[in-house]
């Protein structure tokens, strides 16, 4: 089963993401394997595994919750197409290529509006064990300020902090090498 996450944007921007791991931790933590530093996402927030031929998403205890198109979830298997939710982060499922066609803008637009009304300000992605996959501006980069206008105060502005983002997918040299590692 090849399996991916599609972080989509307001804007209509998406980012795939391939899941190359059995198991992977979702959340704020420097040790989690897709890392998401927003104040909405917890430490330790959501599992993503695959086994026996389903792909199986776990919440965490996270405070904001993990909500799948639109729902709170405490576990729950994925099919192609469902709208995982992190923080402010909107994520498309997509397995063994499904759903092919993706409008960016209308999947962000559902992921966020179903998930206002069950959960706190939200948060965003990655992948694999031993891959660390890190939102943190790169160096020499700061982050976005902590209220831009028409942001209430201490929310984060994801556009600003995702703007430089490199999911490391465009070339091995460039990834470090715990990125490379194979299971």
């Amino acid at each position: 089963m090849e399996v991916s996450l599609v972080m989509v944007k307001a804007d209509g921007s998406s980012k795939e993401v391939k899941l190359d791991r059995p198991r992977l931790i979702v959340g704020r933590d420097e040790s989690a394997s897709l890392r998401i530093p927003l104040a909405a996402v917890s430490r330790k927030h959501c599992e993503i595994a695959t086994a026996d031929d389903e792909l199986i998403v776990r919440d965490l205890g996270s405070s904001n919750g993990t909500l799948v198109n639109g729902e709170r979830i405490k576990e729950r298997e994925l099919a192609p197409g469902d709208l995982l939710t992190i923080g402010s982060v909107v994520f498309v499922v997509r397995i063994d290529g499904f759903p092919k066609k993706i409008d960016a803008a209308d999947s962000y637009a559902a992921g966020i509006v179903s998930s206002s009304a069950d959960a706190a300000p939200h948060a965003a992605p990655a992948t694999g064990t031993s891959k660390t996959v890190d939102l943190k501006p790169p160096p020499g980069k700061s982050p976005a300020p902590a209220a831009a206008p028409g942001k209430k105060a201490g929310e984060e502005d994801l556009d600003d902090l995702l703007k430089d983002f490199d999911f490391g997918d465009d070339d091995d040299d460039e990834r470090p090498a715990s990125f490379n590692k194979k299971k």
